[in-house]
Order: structure tokens, then sequence, then C-alpha cells
């Protein structure tokens, strides 16, 4: 089993050998994207989005000098000044730091990685703050309100699968130390007036998580092996610019 590091967690050698929470999230949503992702055939766009939440990361992890230096393009060409959105996540590090139990919270002890295997499969993750007493994971969103897709309305956390991560974490955790802890989201908002908010996740929504983990991870481990076909979605960007149309394609109205 290839031993993680800081340097090669995100290599194309480690995300082949092992599934992680996003991996997951990316064959759940399109096995032909992940598929994609993993050979290196496609790259998802980094959105302003991603880029505040790694800013606020980096902050955290006291690497803030480094991410810029990386990430030149937080700045206006011309004025050599932050962009907007990175001002504003510049407040949201003020507004962590001001808060002092959710500061507490946020910088335990940073980006530890823990492995291990679920469904046979093996699964690697890396925690932002871990406490004595609990798992802790970052986010900065939009709000914390329900969020629609595919045609229903999902709470925040179900919509952008928190519950499969905890789930993860929560498991692997425990084969690592022989210990259960919670899992936490540390949740601060990009609203005018940024919301703090902390989750907690019932042993209930983590056992239900968990289970799908179970059914699923198998299925796409096999497609990463080569040992299952791959299937499209047909709707995401990966599968519009890889489409090809033939006669069978034509839709008669």
């Amino acid at each position: 089993m290839m031993k993680l590091t800081k340097t090669n967690y995100y290599s194309q050698k480690s995300n082949e050998e092992y599934m992680s929470y996003s991996q997951f999230k990316q064959f759940n949503e399109c096995p032909a994207k992940a598929m994609a992702i993993l050979k290196g055939t496609w790259q998802e766009e980094k959105t302003d989005s991603m880029m505040i939440g790694s800013y606020v990361d980096s902050w955290l992890d006291g690497e803030l000098d480094r991410f810029i230096i990386e990430n030149p393009d937080v700045f206006n060409s011309r004025s050599r000044e932050l962009k907007h959105q990175f001002r504003q996540a510049e407040e949201l590090c003020k507004v962590i730091k001001q808060d002092e139990y959710l500061y507490e919270q946020l910088k335990g002890k940073r980006q530890v990685i823990i492995t291990g295997t679920i469904a046979g499969v093996k699964f690697k993750g890396k925690i932002d703050s871990l406490k004595k007493n609990a798992i802790i994971d970052g986010k900065v969103l939009k709000d914390c309100e329900d969020i629609r897709k595919d045609g229903e309305r999902l709470p925040f956390y179900k919509a952008n699968q928190y519950d499969i991560q905890a789930a993860i974490y929560t498991t692997l955790y425990e084969q690592t130390k022989n210990k259960k802890l919670p899992f936490r989201l540390a949740v601060v908002t990009k609203q005018k007036t940024p919301d703090k908010r902390i989750f907690e996740f019932s042993q209930q929504t983590l056992d239900d998580a968990l289970q799908e983990i179970i059914v699923k991870a198998p299925i796409f481990d096999a497609i990463k092996k080569g040992l299952e076909p791959i299937y499209r979605c047909e709707c995401c960007d990966y599968c519009k610019s890889s489409k090809y149309l033939s006669k069978d394609d034509i839709e008669y109205l």
C-alpha cells in the first residue's frame, strides 16, 4: 500500500490507488468525467468559490504566502491589489479569528492524512482540523439553505454529499485509531453579513451514508480498474464536450 504524504497525497498514483470523498463524489455524478479527471484528460474549472475556500484553508494552515505565490491571479494585473472575491476571503478569515470558539475548532491538528478500506476499497482522507473530541471540516458556503438538485430540494449537506465525506472520515479514523469521533462542519458563509454555523452529523445520518458507500464504492473501483464499463451522465460539461452525434441521435418532434 502506497504511503501517503503531504507531497504525494494528490498525485495521480495516489488517486489511482485510493478512492477519496472527492473522487467518490465525481463518480456519483458521472463516472465518465471521473475517469477523465483520473487520467488527466479533463480538468475541472477552478471556480471563485473553490479558490475562496482554498484561500481560507491556506490561511488556517499558515501557508497563505505559498497560496498567493502559486495563484498570482488572485491579484488584479493592473492595480496589483487583491481581486474583490479574495478581499472577501480576507474578511472571512477575520470573521473566523474574531469568533473564539469557531477559530479554536478550526485550529486543531491540521491536514491529518488517514487511510483504510471500506467494502474492500482503499480510501484516503485529509482531515482539516483534528481535535481530541471531534473531526472538523471547514466549509466556505454561499449559505446553508436547501439546494434544488435533480428536481428536488435537498439539505445543503446532502446536495453537496458532505454526509458521504463525514461517513468516510469517521470510518477511516476509527480504523486507524480504534476510536470513534463525531464529524462536524464548521461553516462560514459568503453573505453580505457572513453567518457562522457548526453542524454535527447524527449517527443515523452517518450510517445511511456509509451504506451508500458500501454499495457504490466497489462498483466505482471496478470501473477504475477497467472491470466494469464506463457510463456517461450526458449532462455534465465533460459529456457535452466529448459528445459526437450519429443518425441514432436524431430527435423527432
